[in-house]
């Protein structure tokens, strides 16, 4: 079991391959909300392919299992325990412009995905290039907008949305957690985003798992 110290009445299972990829930012919500899981980490392909992924609804992963229901689709699966956990916003507004967030971190994550799975050594150049020239920028951009958006709202909290965590935050976080390993320094420019960053690796729920979380490369 993973999460902490709060009794859930309903029994979750997230079921995902043994990396964080499309199943970290659900795992960064319940450790948020203390809430308890199962983390089930598959790390065998085999054992997906032969075993499993005829049982899963759509065939893909990751799936969240709750009290036996399946939910498959990882933006749905955040957004679904976003509402459960009261990380979605408080109003209907805020709750759009976490939605938008997170709509905006899975475009980034598709221009990010190219370099990844380019196996051409000229052209993955090409691309790591394109990333930090106009990729990150572009992104950058957009979320100190959001964050002196937010600001000028009255909200000086240093989240995105509202005065409070939200999913907008673990999906900022957790979507830059790769492209920071592979071009370290582009945040260097951008301190509100760095402090932000470091805002999320101190929360109180989420500072343990996050330093101590299995190390992958994605």
């Amino acid at each position: 079991m993973n999460g902490s110290k709060k009794d859930s009445i309903r029994k979750y299972k997230l079921t995902y391959f043994d990396i964080r990829g499309r199943g970290e930012i659900p795992r960064l919500l319940f450790h948020a909300a203390e809430v308890e899981f199962t983390d089930d980490r598959i790390d065998s392909e085999e054992k997906w392919y032969n075993s499993l992924k005829a049982k899963m609804p759509q065939r893909v992963l990751p799936v969240l299992e709750v009290d036996g229901k399946l939910l498959s689709q990882s933006l749905t699966i955040c957004r679904y325990l976003a509402r459960e956990f009261g990380l979605c916003g408080k109003t209907s507004w805020e709750q759009a412009l976490v939605e938008q967030v997170v709509d905006t971190m899975d475009d980034l994550r598709a221009e990010v995905a190219k370099w990844i799975y380019e196996k051409d050594t000229e052209k993955k150049d090409e691309i790591g290039s394109h990333l930090r020239s106009e990729i990150y920028p572009k992104f950058f951009g957009i979320l100190e907008d959001i964050l002196k958006e937010n600001e000028e709202n009255n909200n000086r909290s240093g989240y995105l949305v509202g005065d409070s965590l939200t999913l907008a935050d673990l999906s900022v976080f957790e979507t830059f957690t790769f492209p920071l390993s592979i071009h370290p320094d582009i945040l260097d420019d951008h301190l509100e985003l760095q402090e932000h960053r470091k805002r999320i690796e101190t929360h109180k729920h989420l500072a343990d798992y996050i330093k101590n979380r299995p190390v992958r490369p994605v």
